[in-house]
């Protein structure tokens, strides 16, 4: 018999509108009534009366849905609470119109406008938890969203892949991220919960939901995940909900690439066999717009050749530009690399790889000179930041990696205003641990700090 509370509370969206009309009713004769006038009392009083009823029988179910449906307190409070004080004020209000009230006069007038304040914004929040917070705005020009302030395009996290190197891009954060944010987590996400279902993290995904796992390890091709979106337009369990926004074709065929290829947290895109056409629609529009344009001559190759001999790998950024990459990964190991020998070419400098050399904190200063440089990888060195808001005066820096260093969360925090920064890189370092959704909030910058933990697959534990 328990099934009957479910069912009950599944009553919830049909027993809410009861109250609404009476209550809604009331306030209507309320001030349709000529003051001091008699003649309405009986039918206002009724409409309050048979109100209270029906809202308290709506705040029961709606309760019992809450218990059995999966939602967080957090995703309903507010419309629990205010639906439980709309029910005790309209409760109050028949019995001091039933008791002490024989006329129409501005107190009952004053008090029918709170009880319809109350219901209105009871009404609100439970819309929100149905059609989402955005349901009446999402629809609006985006200007006109800008101007109100109400924009969530900063919100949504977009597809944006470098022509030149995609492949190494990571498929779930940013390729598939991307498609769930836009599509899922307005009723997937932290706050909602749908069926204590989150899907805008990995360490979320993993956990499933109400109605189990959405990526099965022992099935992947089959997870519900997948499933669902597949689901015919029309069918109940299809997802998103037809009056939500659908996933394209091509995002589509990217969920079930990579799902098929493992659904790992970490794999890059060339790693999981994704070819370029299924991806080459989120490249920018003109090539070298990542990088800074600039009125720099080509540098003779006799002024570069002291640095190859050293043993750095230089390569140009394209056959246009004069800018070019320096990469330290065969440079001698104990080897002390001085980056103030490269005053002399610094502006000519876009993308900079000194991981895993010999250096300081001192460095920060020592990059002042590199006015282009907008790719800045420092790996597995030790440092741990101190002096790192020296970078905010590198105007055209937009991806920092500081992975595998003592970088500490304190230091991080000076660059949440950098002028240009897309995205920080910064695995297994203090400040990975360290920091909060607070910190996160604070960065413009895309935050990569590690930590995912992937789902057990049942081929982990055959032995060959």
């Amino acid at each position: 018999m328990d099934f009957i509370f479910s069912l009950f509370g599944r009553f919830h969206p049909v027993l809410v509108h009861l109250p609404i009309g009476f209550l809604i009713l009331g306030g209507i004769l309320v001030f349709y009534a000529k003051k001091e006038s008699k003649e309405f009392l009986p039918a206002i009083r009724i409409s309050f009366f048979w109100g209270t009823i029906a809202a308290l029988f709506s705040v029961v179910s709606g309760f019992l849905l809450y218990l059995r449906e999966g939602y967080s307190f957090d995703t309903v409070s507010k419309h629990l609470i205010l639906g439980v004080l709309t029910t005790l004020f309209s409760f109050g209000f028949y019995l001091y119109m039933k008791k002490r009230v024989d006329f129409i006069d501005s107190k009952v007038r004053g008090m029918s406008v709170g009880l319809m304040i109350l219901l209105m914004l009871t009404g609100h929040f439970g819309g929100e938890l149905t059609h989402g917070s955005d349901y009446f705005t999402e629809v609006l020009p985006e200007k006109f969203q800008e101007f109100l302030g109400i924009s969530n395009a900063s919100e949504v996290a977009m597809i944006r892949l470098d022509e030149e190197h995609w492949g190494e891009a990571i498929f779930y954060q940013d390729v598939i991220h991307p498609i769930l944010s836009q599509n899922c987590n307005s009723c997937h996400n932290e706050k909602n919960r749908k069926g204590e279902l989150v899907l805008s993290s990995p360490e979320w995904m993993v956990k499933g939901g109400k109605n189990g796992l959405v990526l099965d390890p022992k099935e992947l091709i089959n997870s519900t995940l997948l499933a669902r979106i597949l689901l015919p337009l029309d069918d109940k369990k299809h997802m998103p909900p037809k009056d939500k926004r659908q996933p394209s074709k091509q995002e589509i065929a990217l969920i079930q690439k990579w799902i098929a290829s493992g659904a790992s947290f970490e794999m890059n895109l060339a790693k999981a066999g994704v070819e370029e056409e299924m991806i080459n629609m989120y490249f920018p529009e003109e090539r070298g717009f990542f990088y800074p344009e600039t009125e720099l001559t080509q540098l003779e190759e006799n002024v570069l050749l002291p640095f190859r001999k050293s043993g750095l790998l230089i390569e140009p950024i394209s056959q246009e530009s004069p800018l070019f990459k320096i990469s330290a990964i065969n440079f001698p190991q104990g080897q002390k690399l001085n980056l103030k020998d490269f005053q002399g070419i610094a502006s000519y400098i876009a993308h900079l790889d000194i991981s895993g050399t010999d250096l300081d904190d001192a460095v920060w200063n020592d990059l002042m000179v590199f006015e282009n440089l907008t790719i800045l990888k420092i790996n597995r060195v030790d440092i741990d930041g101190q002096g790192i808001d020296a970078l905010d005066q590198l105007k055209n820096l937009k991806r920092l990696y500081l992975n595998d260093s003592d970088l500490q969360l304190s230091n991080l925090l000076t660059l949440a205003d950098h002028p240009s920064l897309e995205g920080i890189f910064f695995y297994a370092t203090p400040a990975s641990k360290a920091i909060t959704s607070d910190e996160i909030a604070r960065f413009l910058a895309r935050l990569e700090y590690g930590g995912y933990e992937l789902p057990v697959l049942s081929s982990d534990s055959v032995v060959y």
